[in-house]
């Protein structure tokens, strides 16, 4: 690639907008207020909280598995849309509840949408995208952490939301895999294999074995892995720390990486330098940890 082009690109990432440029969130209320409106409810199968400047999101369909509905597919995207847009909101924290963190599409839906229903089914009426690719777009793009929580299986589509996710915490009961070869489908191929590369995600894909345990975090689809009694206490401390870092610098590390992958070294290296500048240039939390180390005390991160 010629130096011109690389100047280009670099005069190309924004300096303007402030961190998280790449973020399309459309939220038109609080992640509060959404919380408000949706957790308890007995129609909507999510429950949200605020805390400490994090937002959890539980998948709450227990019996089926929290397998993904038009309802809790639609909920979950505008949950993490809120989410994004909240500055109150430092990190976000995905789980599921009843035993598993969630089987994929709602198999019944899928029937009905095969059966000619566009309308009460997981998939976008106009141009049949599954909401699941949507959600996972919005954890790739959402300028701040997102840990997802196992304490059961994730499969199909659930993997697929696992694997778009910054950090898996998963109990010693939590298994990962795709199962979709077992129905003729296909999937489970572009974030898995970011994690395990490609010919382990074959391998898993081709099998339909569910990984778990010390081999899941080997092949990277788990970051760590507790006790099931540990598993709440680890999860919040987690979140914890991770809402307590520079979240404007980890939007844009986010965006860096997501823009950089796959491209020649050469290419990611000056994009990021650019991006560094860019730091330098927006984050208040970079001048302050600049200053607290300097000063030799622990920075007081702010999130902008």
């Amino acid at each position: 690639m010629s130096q011109e082009a690389f100047r280009a690109d670099r005069e190309a990432v924004p300096t303007s907008q402030g961190p998280g440029a790449e973020w399309a969130g459309a939220a038109t209320e609080s992640f509060a207020d959404f919380a408000d409106r949706v957790d308890g409810k007995e129609d909507v199968p999510l429950r949200a909280s605020l805390a400490g400047g994090v937002a959890t999101l539980t998948l709450d369909r227990p019996h089926r598995r929290n397998s993904l509905d038009l309802t809790l597919s639609r909920h979950l995207l505008l949950g993490l849309m809120c989410a994004g847009d909240d500055p109150r909101v430092r990190t976000v924290v995905i789980t599921g509840s009843g035993g598993a963190f969630c089987a994929g599409d709602d198999v019944e839906s899928v029937r009905r949408w095969r059966l000619g229903d566009r309308v009460d089914t997981p998939f976008d009426p106009i141009t049949s995208d599954a909401h699941y690719l949507r959600v996972c777009e919005a954890i790739l793009h959402l300028p701040k952490p997102v840990i997802v929580g196992l304490t059961g299986a994730a499969a199909g589509a659930g993997a697929e939301i696992a694997c778009a996710a910054d950090f898996r915490l998963a109990d010693t009961r939590a298994s990962i895999g795709s199962c979709l070869a077992g129905v003729g489908h296909v999937g489970n191929v572009v974030l898995m294999s970011r994690l395990t590369g490609p010919a382990r995600a074959t391998e898993i894909y081709l099998t339909g074995r569910m990984v778990s345990g010390a081999e899941a975090v080997h092949l990277g689809l788990f970051d760590r892995l507790c006790e099931p009694e540990e598993f709440d206490r680890e999860l919040a401390e987690l979140a914890g720390r991770f809402a307590a870092l520079p979240t404007a610098s980890v939007g844009l590390f986010k965006e860096l990486r997501e823009r950089s992958w796959g491209q020649p070294a050469e290419y990611g290296l000056r994009l990021q330098d650019a991006y560094h500048l860019k730091t330098h240039a927006t984050v208040a939390d970079a001048r302050e940890g600049m200053a607290a180390f300097a000063e030799k005390r622990p920075p007081r991160f702010t999130g902008g």
